[in-house]
């Protein structure tokens, strides 16, 4: 069983959203009509591709996506929720979830304050790192996410954020 949200592109996405952004259904993946194809559960077996599911079997990097039953639209991208806003994949480059407190619980500095840290990673400098309220971010590469805090005597710390790997791995964390 894999994930029931996106990590990256969506390949080891196992949910079972089976409609497109548009609202159109999929086509299930055993089936050739209204379009035919190769992308079967034959030719990629690990890829999960059942019923009418929406999936990502060649590694678009886009993300999920079917083949729809509208004759005229062969196939769309899926609307999947993304898993960053859960976990910290590899190392949170992109986790855009709310968590603002750190792994002790200190609560977390707004990132375009100035007090009680003074600092040059804001929305400004770095305007795709999602440096936006008090929320936990990895701006500058470290191992983990992490925020600036509001005690004057700790400038920064590691926020407890689990990662997208453990979580989504071999384990659900209750999602079904």
């Amino acid at each position: 069983m894999g994930p029931r949200c996106k990590i990256r592109t969506g390949s080891s996405y196992r949910g079972t959203v089976a409609v497109t952004e548009t609202g159109r259904t999929c086509q299930r993946w055993d089936s050739q009509t209204p379009h035919s194809h190769t992308r079967t559960p034959y030719f990629y077996p690990s890829s999960g591709l059942e019923e009418n599911y929406c999936r990502n079997p060649d590694g678009d990097p886009v993300g999920v996506w079917c083949y729809t039953t509208d004759p005229d639209q062969r196939w769309e991208y899926c609307d999947v929720p993304d898993c960053t806003d859960n976990c910290q994949d590899g190392n949170g480059t992109f986790y855009r979830g709310i968590v603002s407190v750190t792994a002790t619980g200190r609560t977390c500095q707004r990132w375009d304050s100035q007090t009680p840290h003074q600092h040059t990673l804001t929305a400004v400098n770095h305007p795709s790192s999602g440096l936006e309220q008090n929320y936990c971010r990895n701006p500058d590469g470290l191992s983990g996410v992490w925020c600036y805090t509001t005690d004057p005597g700790t400038r920064w710390e590691y926020c407890d954020v689990p990662s997208c790997e453990w979580q989504y791995g071999d384990h659900t964390c209750g999602r079904s």
